[in-house]
């Protein structure tokens, strides 16, 4: 599987590849997606990494009238920046 593609029709590529995942889904590929139910093939894993984002705090423009030059920030962090808006004020409650 090759690199992603930074960008997109000039737009930051913050969605990843969903024609990679529909191939996937869809069987194209030579490995199971998902297995039977209560087996998760864990028992030959020697070694394991990951970094999740939490889907609640999604990347976001971070405000400018161009998408293709705006700032990419946190859900998180534009809600820490303003406070008064909505339950913004939540933000700070971890």
């Amino acid at each position: 599987m090759g690199e992603l593609a930074e960008y997109i029709d000039g737009l930051p590529n913050i969605c990843g590849s969903e024609q990679r995942i529909e191939e996937a889904i869809r069987g194209k590929g030579s490995d199971p997606v998902f297995g039977p139910p209560g087996v998760t093939g864990f028992a030959d894993v020697d070694s394991a990494f990951a970094i999740a984002l939490h889907m609640h705090q999604p990347l976001i423009p971070a405000g400018g009238p161009d998408l293709r030059t705006a700032p990419i920030i946190s859900n998180l962090q534009w809600m820490m920046d303003n406070p008064s808006i909505g339950d913004n004020h939540n933000a700070r409650c971890s």
